[in-house]
């Protein structure tokens, strides 16, 4: 599963919060993911105290090897 994770920084106190979108368009550019994370602050999303720090898409695999229920 691939999923695109969004950092945010709070510049006063160091606080740390993480959007996380799930299955994220394979084409996308980071000036794409950039511009979103711009667009999350200026509309509220997150307070105005915060920026952005990191984006990155994360694939995990899973082996599973049993289930019992």
């Amino acid at each position: 599963m691939k999923r695109l994770f969004l950092d945010f920084v709070n510049e006063e106190d160091g606080k740390r919060r993480r959007i996380t979108i799930p299955n994220p368009k394979e084409d996308l550019t980071s000036e794409q993911v950039s511009e979103a994370m711009d667009m999350l602050i200026s509309l509220g999303a997150l307070p105005s105290t915060f920026v952005k720090d990191r984006a990155a898409i994360v694939e995990t695999v899973t082996n599973e090897f049993f289930n019992l229920l």
